[in-house]
């Protein structure tokens, strides 16, 4: 029989017995460190890697050389195209790597022919990007192909049947890792991004008015279509401006614009088009109406895009709609002017304007010219110009020159032109791209319409808005100036030929377009818009005025999605524009006084663009009604304007006058009235936190008016239309890009509200509209907001 016997337990370890807290430490971390000495010697890459990672650089800068070569469009042809990346790719891997082998040379001891290859291929990646974006790519791509070359040599060469298991699962686990990172960044590059972040907004707008009686414009018109080209007959690069053109134009000489441009840049221009500054051709294709005429003229000219990808054929759609209502439409090349060969032509942004001119004298000499095609068939005395993106500037500009003795900037080149243009189009225009003289450009009495994409990538600013503000109207006339702001609307897709794409490649594939109106949709606004216009200022047919005060009334003819327009005429009388003086208590107009009660913001200042701003001024008005602290509501916001008591001439009101306001929502926080932010950081903070908070909603507030003998009438905003938010709008696929590149998510964009004094004296019995005295805004029906008003004024029906 055989007994148990407990076992004794240990005795406890005294705090005394206890080793110190360090040796512990030690003895801890040396196990860890023990344990991963042992794994490393199984897992570790042999001798083999290092070809790994040198092949995976070489391949990484090849595959960056070919995709460099496919994107460059010089224009010489795609295999010069790949030879010249290949070897700028080859020139910057060598250099890098030299500058790297001797810096480890001297202080390090890391491989100096691997680590120079793979630091050499980073910086060939960095300088096909912008830097912060190139940085990033540079660095990922070269350590996830790194890691898939190391991965692939080890499995391929590194005997990796007979390698520990250890080894195995982690080289193969890198590998899968590699891969899916490639795979991933294929499925980002080549998706069409998100919607998130896109302002998401059911039709707020009140019941609208009437719709507009009258065709749509932008359908097909009575008269059959005919096209033809001109030009000089002997263009190299444009066969179809050759010996075929239907109507051969003499060169002109714009070398006197171009007294700097010399060197290597501009013998390979000379080149590449066969032509230098001195005959630059007159060429463009030309569409317009079957019959005697005569017919209004309309130019159109592109903007900068590659100089190899032609622009002029990609308004052809504005050509056919145009010629069968009746124009005839010339769309200009411009090429020639356009960027590439690795530089942009000095002085070409006044050069554009002026050869729209030197077309213009071209179809007048025509006209008079018996024999030629157009001889008798043009109302030389019913012109517009036209321009897309720099070539919005330029119409501009020839509108500015046209009316000029000489060239601002060199009064030697003398102008003599004097044409009776009547209106001007903009379309997504750049602006202060040229300043004449350094000065911004003023027009005078002609009719101009503008219009922008909210999504525009290139254009990012509505730089035809700070245009718009510079037309201004001296005396009584026909004139009017429209601007049409369109949500998803982008750059390129007013021209076929530009399309989805607003950055060149391969930056392009980093772009959101998800959000994107298709090509067809954003094209028949154009047409809406332009058509209307150019009935309106050239045949006279003025039934579609109404469109550009209010697109309400033709929505049935456009694209479902979110507009804001401004509209002014040559009736216009200005009230306040806030530009006058510093003193934000005076009006533009003498007399005036202006007062302002329980406002959180009340400020004057320049209008902001996402980057700058217009060089014109508004007024901030911010109002917050959050209940004070013992539960009573505050104060009402009120802003006041008080009309002078001697009316200026021509200031005689009736109920067919107008009330006209230009509004625009910012997301800037409207703090409670008499409190601030303790400091900058809170103040962003809390900017921030509204941005991510604010309802998607509509402004509303009060607009009293009082004669002088005290009666009142006062209806809200909303009758007259709505003021939506700011246009959130997310330009690329990572939202970092979006702020490294665009700066802000929004810029205020203007709607204008006319509020009839008919609607004021239908509302309050005694009423007199035309003995208005005061015109106040309560800020009674948002809780919070800040708006700028940039204009306030009266108008005639």
């Amino acid at each position: 029989m055989s007994s148990t016997v407990d076992p004794v337990p240990p005795a406890p370890i005294s705090d005394e017995s206890r080793p110190p807290l360090r040796l512990r430490i030690k003895d801890r971390w040396g196990r860890v460190w023990r344990w991963w000495a042992h794994t490393w010697s199984t897992i570790r890459p042999g001798p083999e890697a290092l070809n790994g990672v040198i092949w995976a650089s070489w391949i990484t800068g090849a595959v960056a050389a070919i995709i460099g070569g496919y994107y460059l469009r010089s224009g010489f042809g795609l295999l010069i195209d790949f030879v010249f990346a290949f070897a700028v790719g080859a020139l910057v891997v060598l250099l890098g790597a030299l500058g790297v082998g001797l810096l480890l040379t001297l202080f390090g001891k890391l491989p100096r022919f691997a680590t120079g290859i793979v630091v050499g291929t980073c910086l060939f990646i960095v300088i096909q990007w912008p830097l912060e974006l190139g940085l990033i790519l540079g660095v990922s791509v070269l350590l996830v192909e790194g890691v898939l070359g190391v991965a692939i040599a080890t499995l391929v060469h590194g005997h990796f049947q007979t390698a520990p298991r250890s080894k195995k699962v982690f080289t193969t686990t890198l590998f899968v890792a590699a891969l899916a990172a490639n795979a991933a960044f294929l499925y980002f590059i080549m998706g069409e991004g998100t919607e998130k972040g896109m302002l998401q907004l059911p039709d707020m707008s009140p019941p609208s008015p009437a719709p507009l009686s009258a065709p749509n414009p932008a359908d097909q018109g009575p008269y059959k279509t005919r096209s033809l080209l001109y030009g000089s007959g002997t263009d190299i690069r444009r066969p179809e401006y050759g010996k075929s053109v239907a109507i051969k134009t003499d060169t002109v000489d714009a070398s006197l614009f171009f007294k700097d441009f010399k060197g290597w840049k501009a013998k390979l221009r000379r080149a590449y088009w066969g032509f230098g500054m001195d005959k630059l051709p007159l060429n463009g294709r030309v569409w317009y109406p079957e019959g005697d005429g005569p017919f209004p003229l309309a130019l159109i000219v592109h903007g900068n895009h590659t100089m190899s990808d032609f622009s002029d054929p990609g308004y052809e759609y504005l050509g056919e709609l145009l010629a069968s209502r009746g124009f005839i439409l010339a769309s200009l090349d411009e090429n020639f002017l356009n960027g590439g060969l690795f530089h942009d032509p000095p002085k070409q942004q006044a050069v554009r304007g002026w050869m729209l001119l030197e077309h213009l004298k071209l179809w007048r000499t025509w006209n008079g010219t018996p024999g030629n095609p157009f001889y008798k068939k043009v109302d030389v005395d019913n012109v517009a110009l036209m321009g897309h993106s720099r070539g919005g500037e330029a119409a501009a500009t020839a509108a500015l020159f046209n009316r000029l003795p000489c060239y601002p900037d060199d009064a030697n080149i003398k102008f003599s032109y004097g044409y009776p243009i009547k209106s001007v189009v903009a379309i997504a225009p750049a602006d202060g791209q040229y300043k004449p003289a350094g000065q911004w450009r003023y027009i005078d009495n002609v009719s101009y319409l503008t219009l922008q994409g909210a999504n525009d990538a290139d254009v990012s600013s509505f730089m035809g808005s700070r245009q718009w503000d510079h037309v201004r109207y001296t005396e009584p006339g026909p004139w009017f100036k429209a601007e049409v702001y369109v949500y998803r609307a982008n750059h390129g897709q007013f021209n076929t030929g530009w399309g989805r794409s607003d950055v060149g490649q391969p930056m392009s594939h980093f772009l959101n377009l998800k959000p994107l109106l298709s090509g067809e949709d954003q094209r028949r606004i154009a047409k809406v818009y332009i058509s209307a216009f150019l009935e309106t200022t050239l045949h006279d047919r003025r039934e579609y005025l109404p469109l550009f005060r209010d697109y309400r009334r033709v929505r049935s003819w456009l694209p479902p999605t979110l507009y804001m327009s401004r509209y002014q005429d040559a009736s216009y009388r200005v009230i306040s524009d806030f530009s006058e003086d510093p003193d934000p208590t005076t009006t533009t107009v003498s007399g005036g006084r202006i007062a302002a009660e329980n406002l959180s913001v009340w400020r004057e200042g320049k209008i902001p663009f996402r980057q700058g701003d217009r060089d014109y001024n508004g007024v901030f008005l911010g109002w917050n009604r959050s209940p004070q602290k013992d539960g009573t509501p505050p104060a009402l916001p009120v802003y006041s304007i008080s009309l002078p008591e001697t009316r200026p001439p021509r200031w005689t009101l009736s109920p067919d006058s107008i009330l006209s306001m230009s509004l625009a929502v910012t997301d800037e926080k409207a703090p409670p009235p008499g409190k601030k932010p303790d400091d900058e950081e809170k103040e962003d903070k809390a900017k921030e936190k509204d941005k991510k908070d604010a309802k998607e909603e509509a402004t509303d507030f009060t607009i009293e008016m009082r004669t002088v003998d005290g009666v009142t009438s006062s209806l809200p905003l909303s009758r007259f239309g709505t003021l939506p938010p700011p246009f959130k709008v997310r330009f690329t696929k990572l939202a970092r890009m979006d702020s490294w590149q665009y700066k802000k998510d929004s810029e205020p964009a203007f709607q204008t509200f006319e509020l009839p004094l008919s609607a004021f004296a239908e509302q309050a019995k005694g009423f007199d509209p035309s003995r208005i005295g005061t015109i106040r805004l309560l800020f009674d029906r948002t809780p919070s907001r800040v708006i700028i008003l940039s204009e306030i004024g009266f108008a005639g029906g």
